[in-house]
């Protein structure tokens, strides 16, 4: 097996960089540069709290949850539930006050904390106006003194 530092032998084909490896060359900013890729957004999270219902099939029964969200996205939302779901679970949410109902998806294990689980949704599909407010540009950032 060759190693990142194994000699070509003529002829031969030099390994192919694997890009999940970070060499010492790299150090720590190879690392940084990795993560800050994967947290990458689609778009802005806005901190809002909505009356939102869950609707879930746990089981063979079906459930309603009255939630409220902690942030919202175009993409989804992130909610404090009573209980834990599980990873990619499939649910209806449904805004109290407009009535629209959007399928999605448990993106992330939730996270115990006093309030509840939070549990972050992805939509199936985009719905840019299920919570109806403006989202900030995708390159819009706080302000360094806020």
């Amino acid at each position: 097996m060759k190693t990142a530092g194994s000699p070509v032998k003529p002829g031969g084909a030099a390994p192919k960089p694997n890009p999940a490896v970070v060499t010492p060359a790299q150090g720590a900013a190879g690392v940084r540069q990795a993560v800050a890729g994967e947290e990458r957004r689609r778009s802005q999270r806005v901190l809002l709290r909505v009356r939102v219902n869950v609707h879930v099939a746990l089981g063979s029964k079906h459930s309603t949850f009255e939630v409220t969200t902690l942030s919202v996205n175009d993409h989804g939302a992130l909610i404090a539930m009573p209980r834990s779901l599980a990873l990619d679970t499939q649910l209806v949410l449904e805004h109290a006050l407009t009535k629209k109902q959007v399928a999605c998806k448990v993106a992330r294990v939730p996270r115990e904390m006093p309030e509840g689980f939070h549990t972050p949704l992805e939509f199936d599909a985009t719905e840019p106006n299920f919570w109806g407010i403006a989202f900030p540009p995708a390159d819009w950032r706080p302000p360094d003194d806020f």
